[in-house]
């Protein structure tokens, strides 16, 4: 066969996830265990000296993730004019003569959600410690979920804290409940599942051209009513803007979000300090963040996978006791 070209096209395929569930009865030794299998979705983009590769994954638990890996040759340049050409102040030597430059790489996810409706309600869930109590917390190891729900724009301008496990939670507002926790049914939205956790944007947020043009950059979250002309997180024309646009401008009337069709954007990216072993073409960085059922389900939805049977395995003579 041939090759055929496809414009504004994306792959998809099926990848073999590695184990989905497993557990050992240590009472008598029985084991049960079933693969995971995801749906693949991916596109690649060539941006001048960078290629973005970006994967959706769609797991048999209802679990999605969606991760970005980070490729191409490095922005480089020559030490400047008295600049140690050993040792560049702004950068890394990646070769003789050559510094790469410190930089970041900012994404912002649009994501409609609809919750087992149109109306939802987004809240911010914290992992805290139980204030030490005789009674309550004798031996102060009692920590907990705390759940605040944003309910206007301005207050969902949120930035990511690993220190609290945090992440956020977005339920049905239609009286859609789950009949186990009797809560409503939810998706949550965990930032950083792929690579490290990064900062927002570092530039200086009044002096710095690229504060104002990438103002969405400055938090890791940021929540409207869904509109149509609400469609790109900086503008709709982001070089040629004269100020700021975008997620800045749109809030400034701090509209209503609870219980309501609401859009919920991610900024997330990655802070690159280059390495030698980054040049001269990069391996991968990664980045991303997974949305995860939280109570919309009854119980976990891969519970019923029939288990494999590989039918090319044989048992070792004399490695087992037959009986």
């Amino acid at each position: 066969g041939q090759p055929k070209l496809i414009s504004k096209a994306v792959c998809m395929h099926e990848e073999d996830d590695g184990i989905l569930w497993k557990h050992v009865e240590y009472r008598n030794g029985h084991n049960e265990a079933r693969r995971s299998r995801e749906l693949v979705l991916s596109s690649i983009a060539t941006v001048v000296n960078y290629e973005y590769l970006f994967y959706w994954r769609l797991k048999l638990d209802g679990t999605i993730d969606f991760e970005i890996r980070l490729s191409g040759e490095l922005s480089t340049n020559l030490p400047s004019a008295g600049e140690d050409p050993t040792n560049p102040e702004w950068g890394t030597l990646v070769a003789p003569g050559v510094n790469a430059q410190v930089h970041q790489h900012m994404f912002c996810a649009r994501l409609d959600m609809e919750v087992d409706g149109t109306k939802n309600t987004v809240s911010e869930v914290d992992v805290v410690p139980m204030p030490y109590d005789a009674v309550h917390n004798p031996y102060g190891n009692a920590f907990g979920a705390s759940e605040t729900v944003l309910t206007t724009e301005q207050e969902a301008v949120r930035t990511y804290d690993a220190n609290k496990a945090r992440s956020w939670k977005i339920s049905n507002a239609e009286g859609k409940v789950n009949s186990i926790s009797g809560k409503p049914v939810a998706y949550k939205l965990i930032p950083f599942t792929r690579g490290p956790a990064q900062p927002p944007l570092i530039t200086h947020p009044e002096e710095c051209a690229v504060s104002h043009k990438g103002a969405f950059a400055k938090a890791h979250l940021w929540v409207t009513p869904q509109t149509d002309t609400e469609r790109y997180p900086a503008g709709e024309y982001t070089p040629q803007a004269l100020e700021p646009d975008g997620l800045p401008k749109w809030i400034q009337s701090n509209r209503n979000i609870e219980g309501e069709d609401v859009v919920l954007w991610h900024s997330f990216g990655v802070t690159h300090v280059p390495r030698v072993e980054d040049f001269p073409v990069m391996p991968c960085e990664t980045t991303g963040f997974t949305l995860k059922p939280d109570g919309f389900s009854m119980g976990n939805p891969a519970i019923d996978m029939p288990p494999d049977t590989n039918n090319q395995s044989e048992l070792s003579e004399g490695c087992c006791d037959s009986n």
